[in-house]
């Protein structure tokens, strides 16, 4: 370093304030014998600032590419050195005005002043001014950017992508929309970050209940498919949506009209599955299980819906448990069809909830004076007592209630009835999975399993014994059987036994189910 920068220097720390924005300045630029060194520049004018700050701001306002003084945090910096009237501020201060939406009207008054001054940076301003009354606001900084870039006042790449990290970070979707539309005019915006900040804006606008607007749809297209090859899981959502003709809700319909490819899209809605994105897995079946596309396959669609019944979402649930039981041929299908249309009903599914409602027959009758019966039942049989609430709760026949075995027949998702071996008849023998469809019935099965778990049912005798004793209960307490059991014939019994059947006795919420 020369002794004159030396000596300037010396003059800096001992506070000499000319000395103090002549080495920023040239730290900001690297001149003069002075190594660039941003943090120095800053910091010598920042001690300035403390005497004179329009001077030590102008300096840094003018020294200082605008996207590094961003990155520094000296908006208010720039703003002061623009109103003290230092043009080329003046000139930035409105390109970063109309980064903001309500910035306008302000960037207009700059760019007057900068015009209206009698310094190189009015040559540049003008053509920035008619720019922007003639573009409408949402191209307005893609177009003062252009016109600063081409004068060599701004880099107008740099500029945009610092708007676009600012209107991500504030939520602010229009402004994002301006800033991507500016950022995509310069062939040196950076291609690695702009396909994802435009998949962003994306997911900006589907979780804001919005559509982005102002970008090009060409350009949405390919940041989305970019992202998508980088493992972007909701951007290969998005784009299988769109590709497959289903509603995308962050764009507009034109994004990807006349786009779609059935094959791609559901290329790309498996691979967002894969990686994670649970909805597509039902988007998937859907589109396999329309037999008018070219990827229609029941057997993937099946698939797909096992997944997205398995990832918890209550219409896939619903959905294959309705079929399962419709295929039923058995217990073990039953059984697996009522848990899943279990789950979809604990989610509050109310198709699944009707299905499951149609499983179990109807008992007439009071509940409370139901209860009253069964709590002095219980005073001489707790046994019975908890058969008859069993009964009621889940629709039982008399045969039914009295055979049951509640330890061995319960289920997470209610009840089973085992197969009666002293009764020869098969259609009135064959066991029955019965869902619980109330709380009052879940309660009544636990009291069930916990009172013969604790005490067992060597007192109960075999199935004449409990049925002599009801009866003979029952006409002591002048209680009414049809308030306990439900009636019902051997062919009613069978078709709730067999998918088939229950099908056809279920056929309209059945329809209702699958369809919705």
């Amino acid at each position: 370093m020369r002794r004159q920068d030396i000596q300037l220097l010396a003059q800096a720390r001992q506070g000499d304030l000319r000395a103090r924005c002549e080495v920023g300045r040239r730290y900001l630029l690297g001149v003069d014998g002075f190594t660039r060194h941003v943090a120095a520049g800053i910091d010598h004018l920042r001690q300035a600032a403390a005497t004179d700050p329009a001077a030590a701001a102008r300096v840094l306002a003018e020294c200082l590419p605008l996207h590094e003084l961003l990155a520094q945090g000296q908006h208010a910096a720039l703003q002061r050195a623009a109103a003290a009237g230092s043009a080329t501020a003046q000139l930035r201060a409105a390109a970063w005005q109309l980064a903001r939406r309500d910035g306008l009207a302000e960037a207009r008054h700059w760019l007057q002043q900068a015009a209206a001054s009698a310094t190189p940076a009015a040559a540049a301003a003008q053509p920035a001014l008619n720019a922007l009354d003639a573009a409408p606001p949402a191209q307005a900084l893609r177009a003062v950017l252009q016109a600063l870039d081409a004068a060599g006042e701004v880099d107008g790449a740099a500029v945009a992508a610092q708007a676009v990290a600012q209107a991500r970070e504030q939520g602010d979707l229009q402004a994002l929309a301006d800033a991507l539309n500016a950022a995509l005019a310069f062939d040196a915006a950076p291609e690695a970050a702009l396909p994802r900040d435009i998949a962003a804006a994306v997911q900006l606008a589907e979780g804001q209940g919005r559509e982005l607007r102002g970008v090009d749809a060409q350009a949405i297209r390919d940041a989305l498919e970019s992202c998508a090859a980088q493992g972007d899981r909701e951007a290969a959502y998005t784009l299988g949506r769109g590709l497959s003709g289903l509603p995308t809700p962050g764009l507009s319909a034109e994004v990807f009209d006349g786009q779609q490819n059935m094959r791609k899209g559901a290329a790309f809605l498996l691979r967002a599955a894969d990686a994670g994105c649970d909805a597509a897995w039902l988007h998937l079946y859907r589109l396999h299980a329309d037999h008018s596309l070219s990827v229609a396959n029941p057997q993937m669609a099946r698939f797909f819906l096992e997944k997205a019944a398995a990832r918890g979402q209550a219409e896939a649930q619903r959905k294959l448990g309705a079929l399962m039981l419709r295929e039923s041929a058995g217990l073990a299908g039953t059984e697996q069809a009522i848990a899943w249309l279990h789950a979809a009903a604990a989610q509050q599914d109310a198709h699944a909830a009707t299905l499951l409602q149609s499983l179990v027959l109807p008992v007439p009758g009071s509940d409370a004076e139901a209860a009253w019966g069964i709590a002095q039942v219980r005073q001489s049989d707790p046994w019975l007592a908890a058969r008859l609430a069993l009964a009621r709760a889940f629709g039982l026949t008399k045969l039914e209630g009295l055979c049951v075995d509640p330890l061995d027949g319960q289920r997470p998702w209610g009840l089973v009835v085992g197969r009666n071996p002293f009764i020869q008849q098969v259609r009135l023998s064959a066991p029955r999975a019965i869902p619980a469809v109330s709380a009052a019935a879940a309660g009544a099965l636990q009291q069930a399993v916990a009172l013969y778990g604790q005490r067992g049912a060597a007192g109960e005798g075999d199935l004449r014994t409990r049925s002599l004793r009801q009866r003979r209960l029952f006409e002591r307490l002048g209680l009414d059987e049809a308030l306990y059991f439900a009636d019902a014939s051997a062919t009613t019994l069978e078709a709730l036994r067999l998918g088939s059947k229950w099908a056809w006795r279920a056929r309209q919420p059945l329809s209702e189910a699958l369809a919705a």
